[in-house]
């Protein structure tokens, strides 16, 4: 490959963000984990290795390295070949001890693998791995897994460079998927408009650069004017930086989620996603209603932007927004009324522009080199304004952030499937990751223990959030929340 035939491609402002949570040292890592009945079941390594090969020929940000991360205008360049197999392809034996969850395991050790990557912007961005029991192979669950770093890639597009990988089916055959350019791969911003206007502009910039500059007593004046909203700082054990990240998979039956769909249905709500965030809002009030008065939670979600009528990339690249309310909560409201609002709101298209609009003020996050002399203290612009938010009293923006992949078919073969990212700093103190196909409904959740949030505390609200459900689907007349969350 000559110097002319180098293709670059900008980072979009998303795929900037996931740079800098790398350099700041919290890298965002989205894992698949997708479970077999036994390792007979796997997909062979000859056929991934050819998949392997042939996804890299359509989609070159797959073998793109990441240029300029130190720089304010950081840039993806081709290299000169594909990665070989062996580097994507991996083969691993766990001998999992009594009561320990396999799949969580096996989700954390892919997690570190490319998270601790010392010479990452060397190496490929992405890696399957094949797991297999020490002990009986053949008797016991295998697993395969897809991790890749949120720079590259976003949910969306993950799922879909999975379902292209393993599909066996002629008519899905990956020959006749586009061969994409690096150079000509849209980035979001620059096909779908996400730049901020006046009036959503002027506030934030007041509260960010204006309000920390006045006399204290002014800026007390402003502050007690806007609720503050869970988690309040005085329940926050520890920063987020200093804690481990923790998670816990919760299952439901499609039995359960079939009838919920029929009940929603009844009252007017057309999807169950503005259901299951109702019901995490709630089940987190009624854990912590306790700690703040009135209880204004504000939650988020991410949003697909994917569009093939865009020109947008298959299975590669960042187009996402994120969708936000917020909810003050008390015991008298009742659910399906709430639930239906959340609903609305989430579809409605004032939603949609001000979740555009939100993810187009990352560019105007204050920018500047990183300073290379400190390579293990990022002093970048980006870098330092998001250190500078994570280390305040306050270093949670949200309460809840719930991605939803919705309902997928399983891979050939499959029994199973899950999705996540381990719990970052840069997150709320509760982030779900939730996907549903044959086997049933699936949720990841993950938060930093001991900041926020402590594991006894989300196994409690685990069993709300069930009970919720199960009393919405057994028809209980009573659907106050109060009544709801007594479990």
């Amino acid at each position: 490959m000559t110097a002319q035939d180098v293709e670059r491609r900008d980072l979009s402002l998303h795929e900037r963000f996931s740079l800098t949570r790398r350099n700041t040292g919290f890298p965002a890592i989205l894992v698949f984990v997708v479970v077999y009945q036994n390792s007979s079941d796997l997909p062979s390594i000859e056929f991934l290795q050819k998949r392997i090969k042939q996804i890299q020929e359509h989609f070159p940000l797959l073998y793109a390295k990441v240029k300029g991360d130190k720089t304010s205008k950081p840039y993806f360049e081709s290299r000169s070949e594909i990665w070989k197999s062996s580097d994507i392809l991996f083969s691993s034996r766990f001998n999992i001890k009594e009561n320990e969850n396999e799949i969580e395991n096996i989700f954390k050790k892919e997690v570190s693998e490319l998270k601790n990557e010392k010479d990452f912007f060397n190496k490929p961005s992405w890696r399957i791995t094949l797991h297999e029991n020490f002990n009986q192979p053949k008797k016991n669950k295998a697993y395969l897994t897809l991790s890749i770093d949120h720079i590259y890639n976003d949910g969306k597009g993950t799922l879909n460079l999975l379902q292209n990988l393993l599909t066996i089916k002629e008519e899905n055959d990956i020959s006749l998927l586009p061969f994409e350019k690096l150079s000509n791969i849209p980035i979001l911003e620059n096909t779908i408009n996400i730049k901020p206007n006046l009036f959503f502009l002027l506030p934030i910039i007041f509260n960010k650069l204006f309000l920390p500059k006045l006399p204290l007593f002014i800026q007390s004046f402003f502050n007690n004017s806007s609720l503050s909203s869970w988690p309040p700082s005085t329940i926050i054990r520890s920063n987020p930086i200093n804690c481990n990240s923790n998670q816990s998979l919760m299952y439901l039956s499609n039995n359960l989620i079939n009838s919920l769909k029929i009940i929603s249905k009844e009252k007017g709500i057309k999807t169950l996603h503005g259901i299951f965030k109702t019901i995490y809002m709630i089940s987190i009030w009624s854990i912590y209603k306790y700690t703040l008065n009135p209880f204004l939670i504000k939650a988020s979600t991410p949003r697909s932007e994917r569009s093939l009528n865009l020109n947008h990339s298959i299975c590669t690249s960042n187009y996402v927004t994120t969708s936000k309310i917020e909810y003050i909560l008390n015991g008298k409201q009742d659910f399906w009324k709430l639930s239906k609002l959340i609903s609305d709101e989430l579809n409605s298209i004032k939603n949609l522009n001000q979740g555009r609009m939100d993810m187009g003020m990352l560019n105007y996050i204050p920018d500047g080199e990183l300073n290379s002399s400190k390579e293990n203290e990022p002093t970048g612009a980006w870098e330092n304004f998001f250190l500078n938010e994570l280390n305040s009293n306050e270093p949670f923006n949200e309460s809840l952030s719930i991605s939803n992949l919705g309902k997928i078919n399983l891979p050939p073969k499959a029994i199973d499937l899950i999705w996540s990212q381990e719990a970052s700093p840069f997150a709320a103190p509760f982030s779900a990751n939730i996907i549903s196909h044959q086997a049933g409904f699936r949720m990841m959740t993950v938060w930093k223990e001991g900041s926020a949030v402590i594991e006894e505390e989300v196994k409690q609200l685990e069993k709300v959030f069930q009970g919720i459900l199960q009393k919405l689907v057994n028809g209980q007349e009573d659907t106050s929340l109060e009544a709801l969350c007594k479990i």
